[in-house]
């Protein structure tokens, strides 16, 4: 009899125990999903686009030739500072001096028939068309001479500003060519102004409807790592860039625009070519509403798509409607639908893409390891 008794307490206290269990298992069991959230306050935006592209100097001339011939002497050599109308290059000219020499022959001629024709006609001893044809003649002479010493001259290269000779692509001894209209002409040198840099850069065509002159931006030259170079916009272009053109018949085409981005300041150590990384700044603004980045999505409400939030209220996710401005990197400005102090679910990422209005949520806090200005 105590056996059994004793039997059957112990089933009554395994029972009891493990009812006890459930009891606290059931209390302690969260009520809706787990979510973060943070309240809505006023803070700071500072919108950037970021973008890749390659120096060059704001002032830079690439010299072709525009007469044929080959070329004598160079007194210059790559990395010469030249000032403008120094000799760069010289081309032989005993052809060119050759044509203008008879070219000038022929027109001393001509001036002296047109100016005893020009006589007889006064005195009315010649007729109106030998008079015109001497006139005819003696001003196609003038031309010829004119256009031959501007051949002449031309065999003379010399720098259209100062600056320095970043490039030389010919040598004493070889044949200069001249562009046509299917081929391009002998590029000879290219003298450009170091003293005064430009970041040329490629903006997408989501980003540049928010570029504008005089915008702030920093570069940073992969060549110089740890430095970077302050600048302003000073240039939007209004065509797709040729890059931009190249991949329009590929899979994936990307339109972008040439922006141009001059330094305040150089170095030496800067040279045209090098790549760089630019961050324009768009827009800067201060004491506004600001939510993170990720707690905003496109969603249908009332059978429009519109951006929204969830916001936890009274242990439930609502789903709102609100209409943004400008984002940083972190934050996302709110121009409607958001007051200071609406608590929004931020995360988990994964809960916050499967969450629906209405659903029973519980909140936590989400750690704030960023300061009260946004980036």
């Amino acid at each position: 009899m105590k056996r059994r008794t004793r039997t059957i307490l112990i089933i009554v206290g395994v029972v009891v125990v493990l009812g006890v269990i459930i009891v606290a298992n059931l209390k302690s069991k969260p009520s809706g999903e787990q979510v973060e959230t943070k309240r809505v306050a006023y803070g700071s935006i500072l919108s950037k686009v970021s973008v890749t592209g390659e120096l060059r100097a704001q002032a830079q001339v690439n010299l072709q030739a525009q007469v044929m011939g080959v070329v004598e002497r160079i007194p210059v050599k790559e990395g010469d500072h030249v000032n403008k109308g120094d000799l760069l290059l010289q081309l032989d000219r005993k052809s060119y001096e050759a044509n203008m020499v008879s070219a000038r022959a022929n027109f001393t001629q001509m001036v002296s028939s047109f100016n005893r024709i020009e006589s007889l006609h006064t005195a009315k001893l010649v007729s109106d068309q030998e008079f015109d044809a001497a006139r005819a003649a003696f001003e196609m002479a003038q031309a010829q001479y004119d256009a031959a010493r501007d051949q002449y001259d031309k065999t003379t290269i010399r720098s259209p500003i100062s600056g320095t000779v970043a490039q030389a692509n010919i040598k004493e001894g070889e044949t200069v060519l001249i562009g046509t209209m299917n081929t391009s002409g002998t590029v000879l040198m290219v003298i450009a102004d170091m003293s005064r840099m430009q970041a040329i850069v490629d903006v997408d065509e989501t980003d540049v409807v928010n570029v504008a002159l005089g915008q702030r931006a920093t570069v940073e030259v992969d060549a110089l790592p740890d430095t970077a170079f302050a600048g302003h916009v000073t240039k939007v272009g209004y065509m797709p860039s040729a890059q931009s053109l190249l991949t329009a018949t590929t899979a994936t085409p990307s339109t972008t625009f040439e922006v141009e981005v001059t330094l305040d300041s150089t170095t030496p150590a800067l040279r045209p070519g090098m790549n760089v990384h630019a961050d324009i700044i768009t827009a800067e603004l201060d004491s506004v509403l600001v939510i993170p980045v990720q707690s905003a999505g496109r969603r249908e409400v009332k059978g429009k798509e519109t951006e929204t939030v969830f916001l936890a209220k009274e242990g439930k996710a609502v789903l709102t409607a609100i209409r943004t401005g400008r984002a940083s990197d972190a934050d996302l400005e709110v121009l409607e639908g958001l007051k200071p102090g609406d608590e929004v679910i931020i995360g988990p990422y994964k809960t916050l893409t499967k969450l629906t209005d209405g659903r029973r949520i519980t909140a936590k806090p989400a750690a704030d390891t960023t300061d009260k200005t946004t980036k």
